[in-house]
């Protein structure tokens, strides 16, 4: 019998539907990315519909069996012709079609909405990479290094002792949520140069950072119901941020940590790593129930590397930042 694949909509599917895709989709999320929110707290979200904007499957082995197989397609947030997937199946449901079936309904969905390109990430090696590679139009744009930084004695005490020691000329600071109006210009400035880094030019275009772009980042990154922290370097004599760094928590035990951005002028002070010092005890402050950061690197990005090595964070997994072009070519 072949594998049932529908269109999943959370604000109408039974509970103990919506319980199981949730369930597999915590549980390969936490796989792929290190971290995941807690599924009753996604439940919560989908079923009111506070998830952002997404096209989402479930599947099934055979009708009337529970949910095995989940999808999700969203459009990239620097690129609506960019979708990017999420796809998961359960570890006694492979190699029955599901998958496959699932990547197809995708697919179609993400042309017919006018995306002409399908990016997803999967662990290097068995079973993600050659489920990806089973189509002829994949290439691998990046491959990643996925970390975690363990919130443990050792590791909050060497935060400390960076954040206790800026370089002349800066005070470290952070803000949960929106930045602060009188920096809110700045820190746009600041991100502006993410694209320094490499490989970022693969996965954002350059765009404008003024103060707009910045509230509507920040509601892009919080819609699905994180809680939105950053950790920041100002110059004393502007009082304006020239380093940043930001991470996203959830109810799960793992918090996101994603963009650091440096303005070139004041780079190699050593910045980096105290906003992501600083970053790390206030996420350790707030949401005690966090246990770990966990971040994905370009394996080319050798100084964000040297400044994670400096932060006590391991590596975990290999990822693939793979891209498939919907055109045919």
């Amino acid at each position: 019998m072949s594998p049932l694949v529908e269109a999943f909509d959370p604000t109408t599917a039974t509970l103990s539907d919506l319980a199981a895709w949730t369930v597999v989709y915590t549980k390969g999320q936490s796989e792929l990315s290190g971290g995941a929110p807690l599924t009753e707290e996604l439940a919560e979200r989908l079923r009111a519909g506070r998830a952002g904007e997404a096209w989402r499957w479930a599947a099934r082995v055979a009708p009337r069996t529970p949910v095995q197989g989940v999808a999700e397609l969203r459009r990239q947030h620097h690129d609506a012709r960019i979708g990017f997937l999420r796809l998961f199946v359960t570890d006694p449901a492979r190699r029955k079609g599901i998958g496959a079936q699932l990547r197809e309904a995708v697919v179609e969905e993400a042309r017919a909405r006018g995306m002409d390109r399908l990016q997803s990430t999967v662990l290097a090696g068995t079973p993600g990479e050659p489920f990806a590679r089973a189509s002829p139009y994949l290439r691998t744009l990046l491959r990643l290094e996925l970390q975690k930084q363990y919130l443990d004695e050792p590791t909050l005490r060497r935060c400390w002792s960076l954040a206790a020691t800026p370089a002349r000329g800066y005070r470290l600071t952070h803000w949960q949520g929106a930045v602060p109006e009188e920096l809110a210009a700045s820190f746009g400035r600041v991100m502006a140069h993410l694209l320094d880094a490499p490989g970022a030019a693969l996965q954002m275009e350059a765009r404008a950072w003024g103060v707009a772009q910045v509230r509507e980042w920040e509601r892009k990154v919080t819609e699905d119901g994180s809680q939105l922290v950053v950790g920041a370097a100002l110059d004393c004599l502007s009082d304006q941020v020239v380093a940043a760094t930001v991470s996203t928590v959830t109810g799960g035990p793992v918090a996101d940590q994603h963009d650091t951005a440096v303005l070139p002028a004041h780079r190699r002070k050593g910045l980096a790593s105290r906003v992501k010092a600083t970053q790390a005890l206030r996420v350790h402050d707030l949401f005690p129930h966090v246990e770990a950061m966990a971040v994905t690197i370009n394996r080319e990005n050798r100084a964000m590397l040297a400044v994670n090595r400096s932060l006590l964070y391991k590596s975990v997994s290999e990822r693939l930042l793979v891209e498939e072009s919907l055109t045919g070519h």
